[in-house]
């Protein structure tokens, strides 16, 4: 006799279970969608001991007569797909017929169902692939299904479940994953008779994000729409201030099923490149319409995957869509300041009262009410020494050293606005214009330079903080990236070629990287088995960066993007680094004149919010936050 033999039917219907029965948050994902896909407007879900012990899943669906409950937990019988044909062109969450059969093969199950259209309900119950009923009893217009002592048949599986805690996190997160796709349907959910979620029916899709994960959240995400070629894209995404150390936080829906799916996935890192740092993650909630025939969802068992007849122009969408929000919002890191609780308040009483009963250390006369040296060292020897300031009222030859201009009424004239575009400076240029360059154009800035690093800026509705580095960063990068994009960027040849040791496996990258090299302005030929010879430099570094240290630095990053880069990342990464390398640095002064022209270039950079990577280069401070912390509301 051979060796090969029939399974039975219950280990048959046990393993099909295990591919889309993993735990109870899988039965609760079934459930919901077969109700949603019955047309229920309202669905509660009752859950005990975390599923272990019972699931039971209601609905005011269109129901089921005697003889569907039966077909319901065969396997492979569906209402929902006819031919081959309809395969390709799915329009519900469920298709395969394989749920409730599933789910009967390692729990107990019962139905009870009533069409809307009938008088009498029935109840069928399953329990080790036996069948009882149906049999008629009372029931309301829909259907509620029982699952209760999951896994009982299979304790291996059974003694894998988590905690109760976790399997309702599990739960949640699918509920989450329904409901946010089906912000019109009013769902509940209770666990151990205590209600957990009330999410009430509404068309607002802010308002159900902020039932899950709070209103703060919901507050900040920006609105996205992008409509072209039979393809919808739609949704809310956050500013590059609310990222995640997670990727829980992408949701996206494709035709109102939540999916993974690494086409898209890609789009929205593109979208935050830069914005954010790479080890973090954004938040988004993108929800896509497309043809049915265009995508295909019956790749695997938990219908979480998908296929794109035009995989690249659902990225470019996406990506496009995200894109032209980002340009045209305002993503500066608001600052956060402490929170206005009793607490807080005691504690700054308590340290007010403190000051003002110690006194003033000395009644000698001080200048403009400042202490003196010793006197400032006694009580706040913490204090770091005072900041260089940059800011004074600038000149010019023909303002210098009179008084300001006035019209024959004595008045001075009014400030004239700034004007919405202001011409840019080219990277090559240092950041100091040339006299009365802006002076037509816009007022004084009124900001100051702190610490030789951050830029103290006032604004209408309070104050701004920059990083100087980070912002002069992010200027250079955009810039390098338009000229790039046009043509190679400018370079100088040098009188005597200079040369720079590097390992042997660094040379590889000169041939390798040959046409990037050239389209940055840098010339490098091989000198020897350890070094190379550089002929050209680009005129931006030419005389902001050790050469030496830059070739060698640019080898290393081409190196590791391997022999066929992603053109992309690697324009981006060397843009990045001669960026970096160019900007000013924490530590450096800057006069007057360069600081309000760093600020004028701010203003027409794109993505100014945030350096190349991904930390922000402006904090805002807003009067109601200054006023809150000075006691004055």
């Amino acid at each position: 006799m051979g060796e090969i033999r029939l399974l039975p039917p219950a280990l048959i219907s046990r393993i099909a279970a295990g591919e889309c029965i993993e735990r109870p948050a899988s039965v609760v994902k079934e459930l919901v969608e077969n109700a949603l896909d019955a047309g229920a407007r309202r669905v509660d879900i009752a859950i005990l001991d975390g599923g272990r012990g019972l699931i039971q899943v209601t609905d005011d669906g269109a129901g089921m007569d005697a003889a569907d409950l039966e077909l319901a937990v065969t396997q492979h019988a569906t209402s929902k797909i006819r031919t081959d044909e309809d395969l390709f062109n799915i329009h519900t969450l469920g298709f395969r017929g394989e749920a409730l059969a599933s789910i009967a093969a390692v729990a107990r199950l019962k139905l009870i169902s009533r069409r809307r259209d009938s008088d009498v309900g029935h109840e069928l119950q399953v329990e080790a692939g036996q069948l009882r009923g149906p049999r008629p009893c009372s029931a309301p217009p829909g259907t509620t299904v029982e699952v209760r002592d999951l896994f009982y048949p299979v304790p291996a599986r059974r003694k894998f479940l988590r905690t109760n805690q976790t399997e309702m996190g599990h739960i949640t997160e699918q509920l989450a994953r329904i409901a946010l796709a089906q912000p019109e349907i009013a769902f509940t959910l209770k666990h151990q008779d205590r209600v957990t979620h009330r999410l009430t029916a509404t068309t607002d899709r802010r308002q159900r994000i902020a039932d899950f994960y709070g209103p703060e959240l919901a507050a900040v995400l920006l609105p996205i729409r992008r409509e072209g070629g039979g393809v919808l894209v739609e949704g809310l995404v956050a500013p590059p201030a609310e990222s995640r150390g997670s990727t829980k936080w992408e949701y996206v829906f494709v035709n109102g099923r939540f999916v993974r799916d690494r086409f898209v996935s890609h789009a929205i890192k593109e979208a935050y490149r830069s914005l954010i740092d790479p080890s973090r993650s954004p938040v988004a909630f993108l929800f896509i319409t497309i043809d049915p025939g265009h995508v295909d969802v019956n790749v695997h068992p938990t219908k979480v995957e998908v296929r794109w007849q035009d995989s690249n122009y659902v990225h470019g969408q996406v990506l496009a869509a995200l894109r032209d929000k980002f340009l045209s919002s305002n993503l500066d890191h608001p600052l956060r300041t402490p929170r206005e609780d009793e607490d807080y308040r005691d504690r700054v009483k308590a340290a007010m009262v403190d000051f003002f009963r110690r006194g003033p250390a000395a009644e000698a006369p001080r200048h403009a009410g400042t202490p003196s040296e010793p006197e400032a060292q006694a009580r706040a020897p913490h204090v770091a020494p005072a900041p260089t300031v940059g800011w004074a009222p600038p000149t010019t030859p023909a303002t210098a050293g009179s008084a300001p201009p006035t019209d024959s009424s004595g008045a001075s004239p009014p400030v004239r606005t700034p004007p919405t575009e202001v011409a840019r400076l080219r990277p090559s240029e240092r950041l100091t214009p040339e006299p009365g360059e802006f002076a037509a154009e816009a007022p004084p800035t009124r900001a100051l330079q702190i610490h030789n690093t951050y830029l103290v800026v006032e604004t209408d509705d309070g104050l701004m903080l920059v990083d100087q580095h980070a912002l002069h960063e992010r200027i250079l990068y955009e810039e390098l990236r338009q000229l790039i994009a046009e043509r190679n960027l400018e370079s100088q040849r040098l009188l005597l070629p200079q040369l720079v040791r590097v390992p042997p496996d660094r040379l590889e990258a000169l041939e390798t990287h040959a046409a990037a090299l050239a389209r940055l302005g840098i010339e490098l030929s091989p000198a020897g088995p350890q070094s190379v010879a550089l002929q050209s430099f680009p005129t931006l570094l030419l005389e902001r960066v050790d050469h030496e240290r830059f070739v060698r630095d640019l080898l290393d990053l081409l190196a590791e993007q391997g022999a066929r880069p992603n053109p992309d990342t690697l324009l981006h990464e060397v843009l990045d680094m001669m960026a970096c390398k160019a900007a000013v640095k924490a530590g450096d002064p800057l006069t007057a004149a360069e600081i309000d022209a760093l600020l004028q270039r701010r203003a027409v950079a794109e993505r100014s919010s945030h350096c190349p990577h991904g930390r922000p280069t402006t904090l805002r401070l807003s009067l109601r936050d200054l006023e809150r912390q000075f006691h004055r509301r």
